[in-house]
């Protein structure tokens, strides 16, 4: 295996428990059920652990067999190696890619990615700032690389947005009421 699918890489969070004998549930980043399976190594938080069994999408894992323990691992990010999943359109495969507007402007680069419930978001690193871009398809024209967004307005040139209101802050209030008496 080279360095690249050593690199541990997330594919999402552990959920809630599910029953009673240690299943939990998993919220993957990317929706493909095949990345996770019986006998995968997985990391739990730091800790490495096995695969048990996969059932939809819960999972069990090794020398965990009971609720409380189960739910002690709720909100930790699951990994794995990526060479243990095969190849294919993985978020993590565009991470460091780079992010156009679909007329070609330069936006950043893929940060990495975040969940927010049902919210897949996107980490933009721009030359100032990380912006959080929801990843769905009104906004995703092209996967890349390089990802092409077809942003709604302002997500992108909030500073621009941010300067425009210092400066209208200088206007006086006969000036903004369109009383030019002063």
């Amino acid at each position: 295996m080279s360095n690249a699918d050593e690199r541990w890489v997330r594919l999402g969070v552990v959920g809630r428990p599910h029953g009673v004998k240690g299943a939990v549930k998993v919220n993957l980043d990317h929706k493909d059920g095949r990345t996770l399976r019986a006998g995968l190594r997985v990391m739990v938080g730091d800790v490495v652990r096995g695969i048990v069994t996969v059932s939809g999408d819960a999972v069990s894992f090794e020398g965990i067999t009971d609720r409380d323990v189960a739910a002690s691992l709720t909100h930790k990010e699951l990994s794995v190696r990526r060479g243990d999943f095969g190849a294919g359109d993985y978020l993590v495969d565009l991470v460091g890619a780079n992010v156009t507007d679909v007329a070609g402007t330069p936006l950043g680069t893929i940060k990495g990615f975040l969940t927010s419930g049902p919210q897949l978001l996107a980490e933009v690193q721009t030359a100032a700032d990380v912006v959080l871009v929801p990843f769905v398809a009104p906004i995703v024209a092209r996967l890349g690389p390089p990802v092409v967004l077809a942003p709604p307005p302002g997500l992108f040139d909030d500073d621009a947005l941010v300067a425009g209101d210092a400066a209208s802050a200088d206007t006086t209030d006969a000036e903004v009421d369109g009383d030019d008496r002063a």
